[in-house]
C-alpha cells in the first residue's frame, strides 16, 4: 500500500517578501537623503547627481547636436541655442558677419532715426538754426555699445514726481513706436532720475521703474509691440549723464532711455 503524500503547505504570506524589499529600499533612500541634507549643494559632484536625477525623472532634455555639444562658453547656451525666437528679425551677426558691416547698418539706422525723431527743446521750431544740440533736445538719438539709444527728457514728458505720460507729448512716443517697431529688434526701456528725492510717496527707484514700465505698457497696449521683444528697468540716479550739482545737469539726468539692442 502506497504511502500518502502530505499535502503541500500553501504560504499565504509571500507578499511579505516584496513588502520587506520595498521597505528596505525606502529606508536606504531616506538614509541617503538625511546624509545629503548637510552637504553643500554647490559641490560639483552633488550638483551633477541632482541634475542627472532631474533629467531622468523629467523625461530628459532634448538631444543636443554634436556640433553644439561643447562647453557653454564655447557654444552659447547649449540646448537653448537651438530655439528660434518668435517675431524677431534674423540676428544681425548672421546678416552682417563682420564688424564693419555691423557698424554701417547701425549708423544707417541712426541717421534715419535722427531725421524722423529728433526734436528741439519745447516751444522751439525745428530748424537747423534754432534747434538745440545733443542731449538738451526733447528727443535725441545716440549710438550705444549695444546698438542705439533714444533719449527722452523726462521734464517734457512727465509732471514732477509723476510717472504717467503727459497726453500732449504722447505723439512723440507714437512716432518713436512706429520707427522702433519697424526695426524689429529687442528693446529695453530704462528710467533715470537725478539725485533729489521727489515729493510724494515715491522715491527715485520707484519713479524710474514706474516711468519705464508705463512706457512699455503704452507701447504694448496701443502699438501692439511684441511682448517678447520689450522690457523695462529703473536705475534711479545710479547712471547720471551730467553732474547733479546744477539744475541743468539734473534736468539731463531725468530721462527715459529706449535702447535698441543689436547684440
Amino acid at each position: 500500500m502506497k504511502k500518502k503524500k502530505c499535502p503541500e503547505f500553501e504560504n499565504h504570506e509571500r507578499w511579505l517578501v516584496s513588502y520587506a524589499d520595498m521597505m528596505t529600499l525606502l529606508f536606504a533612500l531616506f538614509v541617503v537623503l538625511y546624509a545629503l541634507k548637510d552637504i553643500d549643494v554647490s559641490d560639483t559632484s552633488v550638483g551633477q547627481v541632482a541634475a542627472a536625477s532631474s533629467e531622468v525623472f523629467s523625461g530628459g532634455l532634448e538631444e543636443i547636436p554634436p556640433e553644439k555639444d561643447k562647453a557653454l562658453d564655447a557654444a552659447g547656451f547649449g540646448v537653448f541655442d537651438q530655439f528660434e525666437s518668435l517675431g524677431q528679425k534674423v540676428d544681425l551677426i548672421r546678416t552682417a558677419p563682420n564688424s564693419k558691416e555691423r557698424t554701417m547698418m547701425i549708423n544707417n539706422e541712426i541717421e534715419k532715426l535722427k531725421l524722423k525723431l529728433e526734436a528741439p527743446k519745447a516751444g522751439v521750431t525745428k530748424s537747423n538754426k534754432t534747434a538745440t544740440k545733443g542731449s538738451s533736445r526733447i528727443i535725441s538719438v545716440e549710438k550705444a555699445q549695444e546698438g542705439i539709444t533714444i533719449k527722452l527728457l523726462a521734464s517734457n514728458f512727465y509732471q514732477g514726481g509723476q510717472y504717467k505720460l503727459n497726453d500732449k507729448v504722447k505723439k512723440y512716443l507714437d512716432k518713436i513706436a512706429s520707427e522702433i517697431k519697424e526695426i524689429g529688434r529687442p528693446v529695453t526701456v530704462e528710467g533715470h532720475t537725478d539725485n533729489i528725492p521727489p515729493a510724494g510717496s515715491f522715491g527715485n527707484w520707484e519713479i524710474s521703474s514706474l516711468r519705464a514700465s508705463y512706457v512699455v505698457r503704452y507701447l504694448i497696449n496701443k502699438h501692439k509691440f511684441p511682448m517678447s521683444q520689450i522690457s523695462s528697468a529703473g536705475w534711479a540716479d545710479s547712471k547720471p549723464v551730467a553732474h547733479n550739482g546744477t539744475s541743468f545737469g539734473r534736468k539731463l539726468n531725468r530721462r527715459i532711455e529706449i535702447k535698441i539692442k543689436y547684440d
